[in-house]
């Protein structure tokens, strides 16, 4: 499915993408795309949409975490992407054993691969990708062919059954630096 927002309103406001629902036609769809004008108003439409995919595919005990993923992730292409779209994906991933959610956020800047930095206490910017490192399972960037890059992360995807240990064992980061290459 790829849901698309083209550009801002006239009045700056966010355009609201198509409400997302579950498909009964299809309701095994492992990937979601969807496009957005590169704009700030269009993170909180990023973030609804995660949510409520993740609540279609009964994954809704991750869309906080995932919420925050795609929040930093789709505000650092937008702020540093110079890109007039940027697209969020939205995939199931990973082993039936250890199966994972895979967001990626692709935009065409040019520049090199981010990397977390150690802002003074007094700054209001440069913590996303070290918020990125606490939530994420893992993360990465691949380089697009025909330039841009796309950054990933991965979550464990827990059911809510088994609860939220303490310690988690590693985590097969091969499926998110596996399928994030499909997708750039």
């Amino acid at each position: 499915m790829i849901t698309t927002v083209a550009r801002a309103p006239v009045s700056g406001l966010a355009a609201r993408a198509p409400s997302s629902s579950c498909e009964p036609s299809n309701p095994h769809r492992n990937r979601v795309d969807l496009a957005l004008a590169a704009d700030p108003a269009h993170i909180a439409t990023a973030r609804r949409e995660v949510t409520a995919h993740l609540r279609c595919w009964n994954l809704g005990h991750l869309a906080a975490d995932a919420a925050l993923i795609t929040s930093e992730l789709v505000t650092n292409a937008v702020l540093y992407g110079r890109t007039e779209t940027v697209t969020v994906h939205l995939a199931k991933c990973g082993t039936l054993a250890e199966p994972q959610l895979l967001i990626a956020v692709t935009d065409q800047s040019p520049a090199a691969v981010p990397a977390p930095c150690s802002p003074a206490a007094a700054e209001e910017h440069g913590r996303g990708l070290l918020i990125l490192q606490c939530v994420a399972s893992c993360w990465g960037v691949v380089a697009k062919p025909r330039g841009g890059k796309l950054v990933w992360a991965t979550l464990a995807v827990k059911t809510p059954d088994h609860g939220h240990e303490t310690e988690l064992s590693p985590s097969p980061c091969c499926a998110g630096s596996q399928w994030a290459p499909a997708l750039a």
